[in-house]
């Protein structure tokens, strides 16, 4: 038991420090701090459970001695419900994608390439082994979004969603019809580039495609994805909005 709350207690405080480090704008290095703490958050759980089976089926000196074993025991449950909160484990992936877009035939274009956009680009060789090719990769189910109103409805939808979301924007240019913003998935800074690129049509409408991409050169553990879908179920609900105001009654195709 002694062995469990120690490790325990080293997973549980590890995986706190890399979250604080999320939180309070830690400066972006090389390390793989996100793969780094789902390993602690997954030891720190595995160890949690196992304590909890071990403290209710062994003998103690004491019951404050149980109790407070198994308080620690379950403490160290937390970071991956946690995890489970926020991101959900089922959106997880080590797929070799750090950059997905809704149209892959035509991407929508950053400001602003790839290598301007690398949070660090000093980077440890023990690390390279993560590296990945840089490739622009399809949304699983996401396709472009094509609505019924003018763009200047979907821009505003855009710029609503970005503010729910908390994403601050970066870029926004109306010539080429392309707002940036930057996308987190957790509770701190580690953001991902967004792209929102709206067209017109010749005969009215509009078409949406989104575009995001790590700032990172190795797997970005599934986090595209979790953001397009993010920013997606929420533009729709402000494309709702729009077209309340307006009295429209067209739908998404």
């Amino acid at each position: 038991m002694r062995i469990l709350a120690i490790i325990g207690q080293t997973a549980l405080l590890a995986s706190l420090i890399i979250m604080l480090g999320f939180e309070f704008s830690v400066p972006a290095t090389g390390i793989p701090s996100a793969l780094i703490l789902l390993c602690f958050a997954i030891i720190s759980f595995l160890t949690g459970i196992i304590g909890l089976i071990v403290g209710c089926t062994s003998s103690f000196d004491s019951g404050s001695r149980r109790a407070e074993f198994l308080v620690l025991m379950a403490a160290c449950t937390m970071p991956v419900i946690l995890i489970q909160v926020m991101i959900g484990f089922q959106s997880f992936s080590l797929n070799k994608v750090n950059d997905v877009t809704t149209n892959i035939k035509n991407p929508p274009i950053f400001n602003q390439s790839r290598d301007r956009r690398l949070a660090a680009r000093h980077v440890s060789q023990f690390w390279n082994v993560l590296k990945i090719p840089d490739k622009v990769t399809a949304h699983p189910s996401l396709n472009s979004i094509k609505i019924g109103m003018a763009c200047d409805s979907a821009v505003r939808a855009a710029f609503s969603t970005f503010h729910y979301l908390g994403w601050p924007m970066s870029f926004a240019d109306r010539t080429s019809n392309s707002i940036e913003a930057k996308a987190s998935w957790s509770i701190g800074s580690r953001v991902h580039d967004f792209l929102v690129r709206v067209s017109p049509h010749e005969k009215g409408g509009c078409t949406i495609d989104l575009r995001s991409a790590s700032r990172h050169e190795r797997r970005d553990m599934g986090m595209s994805v979790v953001l397009l879908n993010r920013f997606a179920s929420r533009f729709s609900e402000e494309l709702n909005k729009e077209r309340r105001e307006r009295g429209l009654v067209y739908e998404d195709r």
